[in-house]
């Protein structure tokens, strides 16, 4: 059995517009003390776009962490207290301008469980209808179709790096979704 850490202390360090950074103090199994630092975030949804082609939407956009363009699917920050369904939705359609009338959810995750309370939800989204996007004023996306076998292709080459994209796209693929 895993023992339960219990957090003797608890404050947050830094407070952002995208996430919170939480500094704890907890008891240890050696009976010690010990910092865990956790970044809260309220989460998010990832939408794998189907046309009624079976081409997926790509996104391109540019990521400071990396200093590079990543190819990724759409996906965005939950609102809080959002339901996943409702930020799935509203991101298709701000990042994309799309709208899917059959969205159902495929897998949920924690993406990066030892330092962040982030949990990801994944959605296929079918029946799109083209709209206006509305992107944030600083935000630079560029949209593109790809065949899934081509997607796949990326990903076995190294090309796709983002988690959350190589898992929706595999998951979907072994759903038989795409």
């Amino acid at each position: 059995m895993a023992y339960e850490e219990k957090t003797l202390s608890s404050q947050i360090v830094y407070e952002g517009p995208v996430f919170s950074v939480r500094k704890h103090i907890v008891s240890t199994v050696s009976g010690g003390q010990s910092v865990r630092d956790i970044i809260e975030h309220s989460g998010g949804a990832i939408m794998v776009a189907v046309s009624a082609d079976g081409k997926i939407l790509m996104e391109k956009q540019y990521r400071k962490a990396f200093e590079c363009d990543m190819l990724e699917l759409p996906a965005g920050k939950a609102d809080p207290g959002e339901v996943p369904e409702v930020t799935a939705a509203r991101e298709l359609s701000e990042e994309t301008g799309y709208t899917a009338h059959d969205v159902r959810h495929l897998i949920s995750f924690y993406p990066t469980c030892g330092y962040s309370n982030e949990y990801l939800h994944i959605y296929i989204c079918k029946d799109l209808t083209e709209g206006e996007r509305h992107l944030d004023k600083d935000e630079c996306i560029d949209l593109n179709w790809y065949d899934a076998e081509e997607l796949i292709d990326l990903i076995r080459k190294g090309e796709i790096k983002d988690g959350k994209t190589i898992i929706g796209i595999l998951f979907a693929r072994q759903a038989g979704e795409i």
